[in-house]
């Protein structure tokens, strides 16, 4: 599971419901229709030249960007002087509750300068960038409209979860960056206080938090405090320190204490302060009227726009799904009755346990050097693996992949969760999705064609998620097994919960049906999985805590698979893998309705 920087607040997957009348601002519905109704424009492949004036017009989208939230920027860039990008204020960001008018009225300005440009004069690279900016806009502005359903303290999205990863995978670059770290460090208890703030707020409005989520921040909090001189703040600075050439060993020890004195006497008071103020919200709230459907119609439809980064209406996208999935159990069905299949796919299984033993180094670089029958080459690429300390790391991450800077492509970093690592066979789909041909293999790439940087400051979640999931699945095919049907049917072996999370979220939170509805969903159309009423129950309930989430991965992952289909549909034997995939590549994480020109593109140039 891909870990975002989660500091800025402005996610929007998880929401409440309430009786009072929240009000939404009227910009809501306008932007939404902009997402809706959004029409891409035709690309000029010929046209190379750039604009100039545009190129600057990203500069200063980037700049301005980059120096909005340090955490940001620090994990974005190494030298951030190189890029003319003022340094923030050092802290970990500011939380204020109520429409940010301020923001909104940056942002449509930043959407005017945008559309100020004729669109046919850009280059085919800046046509892409173009759109990808425009829709991007349209999201946030959208999003900014019902702020009051954005939770701090979520299962889903967890700011004392999220800071645990933010300071260990913390990369030192210089002394500067040192006494950054300890800056925003020492500002942990202020930050936690502002979000306790925002909390009792947004519950005098009605919107409190529902007990899954108390539980969930009160585990994570319990976690930090198990642990005193070996919590994961004080173990993993330490290690980092050593590798510092540019500090004396006098200053790694002096920082080494100053880091000690900060997470004992400041950082786990104030883990401790979060656990007993979200207590008092228990019991207030049922989980069960925090369905997306009940809260507000249009933010539902948004907010499955926004995860699966598609404007597709939502029955359509419900229906691709149902599809789709009918697709992999008929392959899965066959497989297993497949006795060559099935022989294929146990041999491969073996194969892999046997000679790899999956150590997490060995598999990946198996992987490395196995994609290029699928995928372009990507050649050699360094990595930081290792796992995460097993009382801090997330509950619902199995591993997590951190982007590379922009100014260093070698510096990337995958954490694995020990709780979560069942070993054996799902250790090299684990593997595949965030690093080859997952996530870092797809980052790496797009950034090796050096696109514009300000397309390190937005992001389209059901591509980067659905990209990793698709990515399982060819893994597979170049893990031994010779067969489609046996890969396919060991693809959805395991992945299937990401599809399966996704229709039942979309019943859920979108669409209202019953626990009945969705047991009798499932006895009637699926050849692989049922519910009982009360199996359904708990799956509902699992899901209106954290509304979208899987559908990032499902529906991101299905969509995929339809633009794989209609491009072999449409080739035939002209079909190419490597070159198919390139055109996904190309030109970035992008919207769907926006990638499929891409897809198209290749289709039209191969027939």
């Amino acid at each position: 599971m891909k870990k975002l920087l989660t500091l800025l607040i402005l996610g929007l997957l998880l929401v409440s419901c309430t009786s009072k009348k929240i009000v939404i601002n009227e910009n809501g519905p306008k932007y939404l229709a902009k997402i809706r109704n959004y029409e891409t424009r035709p690309k000029d492949m010929t046209s190379r030249q750039d604009n100039k004036d545009f190129d600057a017009f990203l500069d200063k989208v980037f700049t301005e960007g980059m120096g909005s939230d340090f955490m940001t920027m620090h994990f974005s860039v190494v030298d951030y002087r190189k890029y003319g990008i003022e340094k923030p204020p050092v802290d970990l960001g500011e939380i204020s509750y109520g429409f940010p008018q301020e923001d909104f009225n940056y942002m449509e300005s930043q959407l005017e300068e945008l559309q100020s440009f004729d669109y046919d004069t850009l280059s085919y690279r800046q046509q892409y960038d173009y759109e990808a900016l425009e829709y991007s806009l349209y999201e946030t502005l959208a999003s900014y409209a019902y702020y009051p359903y954005n939770f701090l303290f979520s299962s889903g999205s967890n700011l004392a979860e999220n800071l645990i990863s933010n300071f260990t995978d913390y990369t030192f670059y210089d002394e500067e960056s040192v006494e950054d770290y300890m800056t925003c460090l020492a500002d942990v208890d202020r930050y936690f206080d502002d979000a306790l703030k925002y909390t009792e707020k947004q519950s005098k409005d009605g919107l409190g938090m529902i007990d899954p989520w108390i539980d969930y921040t009160e585990d994570t909090c319990e976690g930090m405090l198990n642990k005193k001189e070996d919590n994961a703040l004080i173990t993993t600075f330490d290690e980092r320190m050593e590798d510092l050439g540019f500090l004396s060993d006098s200053q790694k020890e002096s920082y080494r204490q100053k880091n000690r004195e900060i997470v004992l006497n400041e950082v786990l008071p104030a883990y401790e302060k979060v656990s007993k103020e979200v207590e008092k919200y228990r019991g207030k709230e049922k989980t069960e009227n925090y369905a997306l459907y009940k809260l507000n119609k249009d933010y539902a439809e948004l907010t499955y726009y926004l995860v699966a980064s598609n404007n597709q209406p939502i029955d359509d996208v419900f229906q691709e799904l149902k599809d789709n999935i009918s697709m992999l159990e008929a392959t899965y069905v066959s497989c297993f009755y497949d006795e060559t299949a099935y022989s294929i796919l146990q041999e491969a299984m073996n194969g892999l346990n046997e000679n790899l033993e999956l150590v997490n180094r060995d598999c990946l670089e198996y992987l490395r050097t196995h994609l290029n029958v699928y995928y372009p080459d990507l050649g050699d690429v360094e990595y930081d693996i290792q796992e995460l300390d097993p009382d801090t790391a997330p509950a619902t991450a199995i591993a997590y992949y951190w982007p590379s800077p922009i100014d260093n492509s070698n510096q990337n970093i995958i954490r694995t969760n020990p709780n979560n690592m069942i070993g054996g066979f799902e250790t090299y789909g684990t593997l595949s999705h965030e690093g080859f041909p997952g996530h870092l293999y797809q980052h790496v790439y797009y950034h090796r064609t050096d696109p514009h940087n300000f397309r390190s400051v937005i992001g389209f979640g059901g591509y980067t998620e659905g990209w990793a999931v698709d990515a399982q699945y060819y893994a597979y095919r170049f893990s031994g097994v010779d067969n489609d049907y046996a890969a396919m049917g060991l693809f959805i072996e395991d992945a299937w919960y990401f599809f399966y999370y996704s229709l039942m979220d979309l019943m859920t939170n979108y669409y209202g049906y019953t626990a009945q509805d969705i047991a009798d969903y499932f006895e009637k159309e699926s050849l692989l999985m049922s519910f009982d009423k009360n199996d359904a129950k708990q799956a509902m309930e699992f899901l209106i805590e954290m509304p979208g989430v899987y559908c990032t991965y499902g529906l991101g992952a299905s969509s995929f698979m339809t633009l794989c289909d209609k491009a072999k549909g449409l080739l035939g034997d002209r079909f190419d893998y490597v070159a198919y995939h390139e055109s996904l590549l190309k030109n970035g994480p992008l919207p769907f309705n926006i990638l499929e020109e891409a897809v198209d593109e290749y289709i039209e140039a191969n027939r």
